[in-house]
């Protein structure tokens, strides 16, 4: 802008809706919007809205759009509609060049998180106009993209869901036994993700080319068909690690006994190189991930084999969750607070009888817990 900057702050970088459209409840975005004026301005009027941007990508038949939505929520920070000059001089000091306005909105719980696909995306942006009048620009806008995430309702069940563990194992005709673990079956983007991938061999005679992990994305649109009346999908390899052993003759390695090879994967960033998993009235998107070997048997015929394993690509808010951290013996920390809370109630307590005070004494025997609770009085 030549005349005028603006800086759109929000107190938060994206807005959250927890549960299905259905469920979910609205969410309020706030911020503030910064003007610094270069010169003295004659401003009409400052409107911020939060809208949405759809684009349509691909063909597909009758011109259906896989993606559509028309949210648009205004406010008006100013106004000089009712002035006797309709117009306000702003700027011509230093003090009076400087302005803030806050704007809050009610995201609604319906609206469709933001996705970017192969046939189209759904994005969500903060837009301030400017208007005012006189000679040259009259017009300034400034625009900032929010992101929406869709995230599961905190309840136990879904944390048990986001925290279980990557294990896949399957043997391939009872000659070779594949087999992948993990620390989580739920990932963040633009995450290291580090597999163990294990190789067994169940017969002799065979070597091993090569081992490979893929990360998959899947994507299949249901509001729209195709032009032979089929919905269109997707698939695409995300990011992908390989491992060849060297041999001098071979370039393989004998299968004498199981193999481990520690695998990374580098999970790109949401919206750019992966989108989160969501299953809606229009777009269903997975992920799965997929461990290769190349095996030649004792007749040196190459086989490819192939382990794939749902996996789910979620938001970091969604395993940030109050049941993420359970207290449990194996964590001092939360053993701490508990013996903390447990010290200052027997501190309140006061001394016993004995004149010593019960924070320092040590605890009851079992023996004297049960005859406590099981004394008979005749």
């Amino acid at each position: 802008m030549l005349y005028v900057h603006t800086s759109i702050l929000t107190d938060s970088p994206c807005t959250v809706l927890r549960g299905a459209p259905s469920e979910a409840s609205g969410q309020a975005l706030s911020g503030r919007v910064m003007l610094q004026l270069c010169r003295s301005l004659k401003v009409t009027q400052v409107i911020v809205a939060f809208q949405s941007s759809c684009m349509h990508r691909g063909s597909l038949w009758s011109n259906q759009s896989a993606l559509y939505d028309n949210t648009k929520l205004e406010q008006v920070l100013f106004s000089a509609t009712g002035t006797p000059l309709g117009y306000a001089v702003w700027g011509g000091s230093a003090e009076a060049s400087i302005r803030e306005m806050p704007f809050s909105f009610a995201i609604p719980g319906t609206l469709h998180e933001s996705v970017c696909t192969a046939f189209g995306s759904i994005g969500y942006e903060i837009k301030v106009t400017i208007r005012s009048c006189g000679f040259g620009i009259n017009t300034w806008v400034q625009s900032l993209r929010i992101p929406v995430l869709r995230v599961p309702e905190e309840n136990i069940l879904t944390a048990l869901s986001l925290s279980e563990a990557l294990r896949a194992q399957a043997d391939w005709l009872g000659a070779v036994e594949l087999q992948m673990l993990g620390d989580s079956a739920a990932v963040p983007d633009e995450y290291k993700l580090c597999v163990r991938s294990i190789i067994r061999p169940l017969q002799k005679g065979q070597t091993l080319v090569d081992v490979g992990l893929r990360l998959i994305e899947n994507t299949r649109f249901k509001s729209v068909v195709s032009r032979f009346g089929d919905s269109p999908k997707s698939s695409n390899v995300l990011c992908q690690s390989q491992i060849k052993p060297r041999d001098d003759s071979w370039h393989a390695l004998p299968l004498q006994h199981e193999h481990c090879f520690d695998l990374e994967l580098d999970i790109p960033a949401a919206f750019r190189g992966i989108q989160y998993d969501m299953d809606t009235a229009r777009v269903h998107i997975s992920h799965e991930l997929v461990l290769t070997a190349t095996v030649v048997d004792s007749k040196q015929v190459a086989h490819y084999l192939r382990l794939a394993v749902p996996i789910q690509v979620v938001p970091k808010i969604a395993l940030e969750t109050s049941f993420a951290e359970l207290p449990t013996y194996g964590k001092s920390s939360s053993d701490r607070l508990l013996l903390d809370s447990s010290y200052a109630a027997v501190w309140a307590e006061g001394e016993n009888e004995g004149g010593q005070h019960r924070a320092f004494l040590p605890p009851p025997s079992y023996q004297a817990i049960v005859n406590s609770h099981n004394s008979l009085t005749v």
